[in-house]
């Protein structure tokens, strides 16, 4: 087939996942309402109880670090509810009628990792506004940088999904793992406490250096309050921000390989 024809066929699976999206307006509405209650009323319960005294000789606002990190948890919950979607439609056949369209298994993997990814980019999007609107910070390049790397982490997270989904073969199995993954991971991050804090617990504390979701927050904190949260971040802004891209290339590439190796020949079943 020719690039174009790949690319059309990228479009049409992107186009594919929006659209899944786009039936569930309701359930947006009703996430977006209750993340909005849960920054804005137990945030600042949760802040006033908190204080930095002087972390790493910095005094910061436990508020901001915070609203990042529930952003993050947010999308990282969002992206990861993929599974159980692919997982469905594998169980479903739905994969029976994607590989009998005029498309390459690689534009398949790729195409529903960025559509994925996309989807679920776009549905916490109003989240995201809505905490820039509590920070009232509205630097244009801070913007077009968290959301760049909002949309290729949630990217590597949904070909990361694609890639397991298509190892266990299993709905229920799915469902069980990925509970588990995205409890366990997003505690083992920095999204509701900084490095600094969890170094005197060390595998707690190492698992969260090497974590992506704790490259990413810490990633948002700094793009928007370095001065703030320089000192506390798990890396420098440049080494996160090649993190979380490597990790969009990384797990979308590992997807078109498993894709091409499980879906074959009724890999599924």
């Amino acid at each position: 087939m020719s690039l174009r024809e790949d690319l059309r066929g990228l479009w049409l699976l992107v186009l594919w996942d929006l659209n899944r999206m786009q039936r569930r307006t309701l359930f947006v509405v009703m996430r977006v309402t209750w993340f909005a209650i849960q920054v804005s009323i137990f945030g600042l319960a949760l802040s006033a109880m908190v204080r930095f005294r002087a972390v790493a000789g910095v005094n910061l606002d436990y508020y901001h670090f915070y609203l990042f990190g529930v952003y993050t948890s947010m999308l990282f919950s969002i992206s990861v509810s993929r599974a159980y979607d692919i997982a469905e439609e594998f169980e479903e056949g739905t994969i029976e009628y994607l590989l009998s369209l005029p498309i390459t298994r690689r534009a398949l993997a790729l195409g529903r990792a960025l559509g994925g990814g996309l989807a679920a980019f776009l549905f916490t999007l109003p989240m995201y506004a809505f905490i820039i609107y509590l920070l009232g910070d509205y630097d244009p390049a801070a913007i077009a940088t968290s959301l760049a790397a909002a949309l290729a982490f949630s990217v590597g997270v949904v070909g990361f999904v694609l890639s397991v989904v298509l190892s266990l073969k299993s709905s229920d199995t799915t469902d069980i793992v990925f509970g588990l993954l995205d409890a366990v991971l997003i505690r083992l991050s920095t999204v509701f406490y900084p490095a600094v804090v969890l170094s005197k617990i060390a595998p707690y504390y190492y698992s969260a250096l090497v974590n992506p979701i704790s490259h990413f927050a810490d990633f948002l904190r700094t793009v928007f309050f370095f001065e703030e949260f320089k000192a506390i971040a798990v890396a420098s802004p440049d080494l996160m921000a090649s993190y979380i891209l490597g990790f969009a290339v990384g797990l979308s590439t590992l997807a078109i390989l498993v894709v091409e190796k499980a879906v074959e020949g009724g890999g599924w079943k």
